[in-house]
């Protein structure tokens, strides 16, 4: 390759670090970097809380010396703060333009690109603009995909919310797993490149998610099919509204969409009366907690979703993320309706109305503040049109 010109055939990488202890991450940062380093790259250091003692034990193991590799011009470092801020002021189009002109000088200089990895966990304690920030991760992935650069993003579990968390996940095609960089499968843009889906693979799919909820059953979490119920209405819902893809993945998603709660007390399921405090943040988990089991299989991204958003809510009064409206996915608004109809119409310690009629009461009165007005409607035109549990 001539210097200064791009292989047109080779594009970047976009990875995620997400760590709440440092010792966590040495091996990541130095596999990251080695990798760079051996595909001929220029290496860039962004450090913050990490420093460069965190990078030099990083690269060691990997026989890479730091100060030679400064001196011989093949890695920079650079402070954060000074990076990122502009007069003190939080500035990330800077920053994406200062990668884009770095990839650039890389290229120039007879690399093969540019290799850069900043930890950006600091950001959270600036004057913090959550648009901004997954503006400037969305318009570095896409940067990414067309030019030489691979950049490794670094994030401190601890001091982002989880909302914020997923999101910023979800702009990243590769995510640091244990002991490897892995496909990411809240990537938001890979709706269904890594799903095989043929016949074998739905049908796979599906048993999977019938020996979850046989788990259930064995358990004794519910004394009715919970979750034959809520995926049976859910593909209902789903084909009323044209949604056909949807309502075949919504039939898997509604088997297991409480395969969360297998990490709650079975006691805490049955109790009668209010759950306490501690108990109620238990249970706002189990969404978030189902979410990432089923991601470690690959079915198809929107059974996942929709899994995490069952108990969200149009007007944010839902767990676990309390999104808001088109927040929201189409099959996350099915599956809550489907949910909350096979919840209400069948006896509940807790609850002493039930019933189908005071199920769809309940999302006919929440219709356009919890329940979404369109699947509202298609789970009541299923039911008038004979749908029984």
């Amino acid at each position: 390759m001539k210097q200064g010109q791009s292989n047109s055939t080779e594009v970047g990488s976009h990875s995620v670090i997400l760590y709440n202890d440092l010792s966590e991450i040495e091996r990541a940062l130095g596999s990251f970097f080695f990798s760079g380093y051996r595909r001929e790259k220029k290496l860039l250091f962004i450090y913050d809380r990490l420093t460069l003692a965190d990078l030099l034990r990083a690269i060691e193991p990997y026989g890479m010396d730091l100060e030679e590799l400064r001196d011989s011009g093949r890695i920079e470092v650079a402070s954060a703060r000074d990076t990122y801020l502009r007069d003190g002021v939080l500035d990330l189009e800077r920053m994406a333009k200062k990668l884009e002109e770095k990839t650039r000088e890389a290229l120039d200089s007879g690399f093969d690109g540019l290799c850069v990895v900043g930890e950006g966990s600091w950001i959270f304690d600036e004057n913090f603009n959550a648009a901004k920030m997954l503006e400037y991760e969305s318009k570095m992935d896409e940067f990414i995909n067309e030019n030489p650069l691979d950049a490794c993003c670094i994030y401190d579990t601890s001091v982002i919310n989880k909302r914020m968390l997923l999101q910023i996940s979800g702009l990243h095609p590769f995510i640091f797993d244990t002991d490897s960089f892995t496909p990411n499968y809240d990537y938001f843009k890979d709706t269904y490149g890594h799903v095989c889906e043929s016949d074998e693979c739905r049908q796979l799919y599906m048993g999977t998610a019938i020996m979850a909820s046989e788990m259930f059953r064995i358990r004794g979490f519910y004394t009715e099919d919970h979750c034959k119920n809520v995926s049976r209405l859910a593909c209902a819902i789903a084909r009323k509204m044209n949604e056909i893809r949807l309502a075949g993945e919504l039939e898997t998603a509604g088997m297991i969409h409480d395969i969360g709660m297998m990490t709650i007390f079975s006691d805490m399921i049955g109790k009668p009366g209010k759950l306490a405090w501690f108990e109620s943040q238990l249970l706002h988990e189990h969404p978030l907690v189902g979410y990432e089991l089923v991601k470690k299989v690959p079915f198809p991204r929107p059974i996942a979703k929709a899994i995490l958003e069952h108990h969200e809510r149009l007007d944010g009064s839902g767990y676990p993320l309390g999104l808001k409206g088109d927040e929201i996915s189409i099959g996350g608004k099915i599956l809550a309706v489907a949910e909350v109809v096979s919840a209400m119409s069948f006896y509940r310690i807790y609850r002493d109305d039930y019933g189908v009629e005071v199920a769809l009461n309940e999302i006919e009165k929440g219709a356009d503040r919890f329940y979404d007005s369109d699947v509202v409607g298609a789970c009541l035109k299923c039911f008038e049109e004979g749908f029984e549990f």
